[in-house]
């Protein structure tokens, strides 16, 4: 080998040790969370992803060991997907193994609700721009400098622009004074950070249920010579007013022949177990989802309460509740022996589980002609639950399987059958007042936060729930127009109204007046709580607080 040869190898660029091939494929990944989270969709860990593009821009020289990295970051990478996404913690889902008795059906249908189409568009657009301009540019270059914009935008605060809708806590608030005036004059907006509103709004909140725990509604003695009548509470699962706006049933005949429609009613849950104790502690303020499940004085209690007064006390199912034990969160409190479950009944729904779900018109029906049979003549207090609407619900077939049965179509039964039967209980001669109170709703249209039918997230979409209440053998049957309560209400409101009507012995009065009887009815702020997530509305705007960390505002 001469000089010559050996000077031209000298002047060659020797090979770097460290390779930087770049994100490859992975790009399109880090790409898609971060329109997604510019659009509000998902949350974004910056320490997180950060760490995980490290991993995966680290140098390595054996090409298979680089390929090797790609194929383990990928649970990696559905894993921090899940985890910046508003869905449940993992955690939760195993300490719920009832998850195991869904049917395949089901599972079949919720899987499909995670696709969302036009995503699936926008990804598919994404995907070929991808291809085609990968020929001429470094699009890992990109990649970088936008993950380095965002966490700039976290750790930094350096203010790049964002859409306005999916802004998070630590942007302008409108402060309380302002909010609460009628003034037009313009009021410069506070800056606060996160951290600071969180403060506020953890305090809000404790301020609000140490407030609640102060209040009471005392059931007094009835009046000597006042008319018996029943109450029945019709504790509906799974409807909204937004699920009755997105079925086309908000101007159904029943609520037109109520006396009082609460507007804005707040049911403070969006799960069955949580709302049906709420319902049965009517009688106090509204507790924190940790305290339901501690022991309370009898005085917060509804039905106990009635049973002092000398109402029956019953409890009617129109499906086993067995699922969750939910008979258990009915029958713990004391007022109720075992519930009745119409066993005799043909089912005409399956649940999710497969399980048996009754006619709501056969179930109450039934209870009515048993109320008839009595000898006795003591007015009853029912509580009737009904999972008609239950996510999941199938018709039962005449060979024992089930078929599809869309909610629209559920939902138009339900209502039919309940004014059927009141309709009928009229006809009886017995006189009730008769209480359509929805535990939650269905979250039949999802939102950007949450996909369509789930409820981990208590939302006003969920908890806006259509409450009225119906006089049934009163003298002055149909002579006023429903009374349209407006104020933001919940439980205590409705046992506040019970327990005038039966204090003001209503059934004895030629004409009630309605306007009187519902005025100044106790009030509740807009607070909503499942365990692990509070929703709260403050200054108008809806925050959510996930698993006790800072609060953010929930995009709807």
């Amino acid at each position: 080998m001469d000089k010559t040869t050996t000077h031209q190898q000298d002047m060659k660029p020797k090979r770097s040790a460290f390779l930087w091939r770049g994100f490859g494929l992975w790009n399109l990944y880090f790409i898609a969370k971060l329109g997604l989270y510019w659009g509000g969709y998902i949350k974004f860990h910056v320490l997180y992803n950060c760490l995980f593009a490290a991993a995966l821009l680290l140098p390595l020289a054996p090409l298979w060991l680089h390929r090797l990295r790609h194929v383990l970051a990928i649970p990696a990478g559905i894993a921090l997907l899940y985890y910046d996404s508003w869905l449940p913690p993992i955690r939760r889902l195993l300490e719920q193994p009832e998850v195991l008795q869904f049917s395949n059906a089901y599972l079949i249908e919720l899987l499909g609700r995670f696709i969302n189409w036009d995503l699936v568009a926008y990804a598919f657009i994404v995907f070929v721009a991808y291809l085609f301009l990968a020929q001429w540019l470094r699009i890992t270059t990109f990649t970088v400098l936008a993950l380095a914009g965002v966490a700039l935008t976290q750790w930094g605060g350096l203010a790049l622009p964002r859409l306005q809708w999916s802004q998070f806590v630590q942007n302008e608030v409108v402060p309380i004074s302002t909010a609460q005036t009628n003034t037009t004059s313009p009021v410069a907006p506070v800056k606060v950070n996160a951290a600071t509103l969180s403060e506020r709004l953890n305090a809000e909140l404790e301020q609000f249920y140490q407030a609640e725990k102060q209040r009471r509604i005392s059931f007094e003695s009835l009046a000597p010579d006042s008319t018996a009548f029943d109450l029945l509470f019709l504790n509906i699962c799974s409807l909204s007013w937004d699920d009755l706006k997105a079925v086309g049933l908000s101007q159904h005949p029943l609520f037109a022949k109520m006396d009082v429609i609460f507007e804005n009613f707040n049911s403070a849950t969006s799960y069955s177990g949580p709302a049906v104790s709420r319902l049965m502690h009517a009688n106090c303020g509204q507790l924190s989802h940790a305290d339901l499940y501690e022991p309370v004085g009898k005085e917060c209690s509804l039905f106990s309460n009635l049973e002092a007064l000398g109402f029956d006390t019953e409890a009617v199912l129109n499906h086993n509740g067995e699922f969750q034990n939910f008979i258990d969160d009915i029958t713990q409190e004391g007022s109720f022996s075992a519930p009745i479950v119409p066993t005799e009944l043909k089912p005409t729904l399956r649940g999710f589980d497969h399980s048996p779900i009754w006619s709501d018109y056969e179930t109450l029906a039934l209870w009515l002609d048993k109320q008839n049979a009595k000898s006795k003549t003591q007015p009853a207090a029912l509580l009737y639950n009904t999972i008609t609407l239950h996510d999941g619900n199938r018709e039962a077939t005449a060979d024992g399987g089930s078929r599809s049965a869309p909610y629209d179509r559920r939902a138009q039964r339900l209502l039919d059958e309940l004014d059927r039967f009141m309709d009928q209980l009229e006809r009886s001669g017995r006189k009730a007042v008769v209480v359509f109170i929805p535990e939650h709703g269905a979250a039949l249209q999802g939102d950007k936060m949450q996909i369509s039918g789930m409820r981990e997230i208590p939302t006003t979409s969920i908890t806006h729930v259509p409450v009225g209440v119906r006089l049934i053998g009163e003298k002055s049957a149909g002579a006023d127009p429903v009374v349209q309560i407006q104020e933001p209400t919940s439980f205590l409101a409705v046992s506040d109204l019970v327990s005038r009507l039966i204090h003001q012995s209503v059934f004895d009065q030629d004409h009630i007046n309605w306007q009187q009887l519902t005025a100044d009815l106790q009030q509740t702020a807009v607070v909503s709580e499942n365990e692990g997530t509070v929703v709260m509305e403050y200054e108008g705007v809806p925050y959510v607080r996930l698993d006790g960390k800072n609060w953010l505002r929930y995009q709807q």
